[in-house]
């Protein structure tokens, strides 16, 4: 199983009263585990993603990758959703967040995996991928029209390192500037997010000589009005530990934002089971699928999914 495969949900959740929003982002969830199990054997039904360039630096493209919904009212504006994967700021690629952008467009948004600057220590640093991050948000805004997307609709998910650059997206200055502004998305989704920069000695490695490691902490910059947030992690996650991501969500709600922190037993950093309990671990394939109800749940309740009624 590759590695974009393995963030997946795979069991049924057991809810003894079961609410009409919940029972919603269950049917909607319904046809992404068929779509899913169809990935997993290597459909050929599939089909490939339109790249686009977002930015040109050092005479490099960097590119997104688009997922369309494949039923889609193409009268109305469509929310979306981009993907930043880990990989620890300096491997990875955009291929591994394909399976969740397929997800996000078999729930009806327009899902784009987003490729960034890779850190090397030296000429790249994470503070580059930070601004790829926001550029990749202008550029999706700036192109709503073309991509019929709702501009007002247009959410980050990140994964680890990740999680960084999508809550980074977010960061403006006091008085920002219309450029800062197109930058912000309007929902922010985090799974197992390395916010604890302050304290992560391969971040620091990387930064190099950088010292001005506040100005992309998500932590320093908490203000009124922030997008809508929701954090999703193991609570036996050692790469990412916990008191940061409270002590964030909790910074947040003080400065009158939402912020909903999920923590799910008996998993590690992205999800993963502890090494004694193997790959197909139970507990993992759970909290799997209750962490992508909780995020279905969040973008449902934010207007980003549109419920049966309204379609009709």
């Amino acid at each position: 199983m590759n590695r974009a495969e393995r963030f997946r949900p795979f069991s049924f959740l057991r809810m003894q009263k079961p609410t009409p929003l919940v029972l919603l982002a269950g049917l909607l969830l319904a046809g992404v585990i068929v779509s899913h199990a169809q990935t997993a054997a290597g459909t050929a039904q599939e089909s490939p993603p339109d790249s686009f360039v977002y930015e040109q630096v050092g005479g490099h493209d960097l590119k997104v990758y688009v997922f369309e919904p494949a039923k889609t009212d193409y009268r109305r504006p469509r929310a979306a959703v981009l993907v930043f994967h880990g990989g620890g700021w300096n491997a990875g690629s955009a291929e591994w967040t394909f399976g969740q952008a397929r997800h996000f467009a078999s729930l009806g948004l327009v899902g784009i995996s987003v490729e960034y600057r890779l850190s090397d220590g030296q000429a790249v640093t994470p503070f580059d991928a930070v601004e790829d991050a926001k550029a990749a948000v202008r550029w999706a805004r700036g192109r709503a029209g073309v991509l019929n997307i709702d501009s007002k609709k247009i959410a980050v998910y990140g994964e680890s390192a990740g999680g960084l650059l999508a809550a980074a997206t977010a960061i403006t200055s006091d008085s920002p500037s219309k450029e800062e502004l197109n930058s912000v998305p309007n929902a922010v989704a985090l799974l197992s997010p390395a916010l604890n920069i302050e304290q992560n000695e391969r971040f620091k490695k990387l930064a190099g000589t950088r010292q001005d490691v506040a100005s992309i902490s998500p932590m320093q910059h908490v203000r009124a009005n922030m997008p809508p947030t929701i954090i999703l992690t193991g609570e036996l996650d050692t790469l990412s530990p916990s008191t940061p991501l409270i002590d964030f969500c909790e910074k947040m709600k003080q400065a009158h934002n939402r912020c909903e922190l999920q923590f799910f037993l008996g998993v590690g950093h992205m999800l993963e089971p502890p090494p004694k309990q193997g790959a197909n671990s139970g507990s993992a394939s759970k909290a799997r699928y209750d962490a992508f109800l909780k995020l279905d749940q969040f973008l449902l309740s934010l207007g980003f999914l549109q419920k049966e009624s309204q379609k009709n």
